[in-house]
């Protein structure tokens, strides 16, 4: 499947957050696009990582006694 083959979709974000966006795709030579790819495949890569069988054996902190 080519890029232009992926579905899109409009997002609202705070001023704020597009610019530093633009900022943080511009200091990696990327598109703006390139950057929200690459920040929500890192984030979901990050998820599937913290939920494996280690984090999951672990004692919940609001077990504590």
């Amino acid at each position: 499947m080519q890029v232009r083959d992926w579905p899109q979709f409009r997002v609202r974000l705070p001023a704020r957050l597009l610019e530093q966006l633009k900022s943080d795709a511009k200091d990696g030579y990327r598109t703006l696009n390139s950057e929200v790819v690459m920040i929500l495949e890192n984030h979901f890569e990050n998820k599937e990582k913290a939920s494996g069988p280690a984090v999951e054996s672990k004692p919940d902190a609001s077990y504590a006694e």
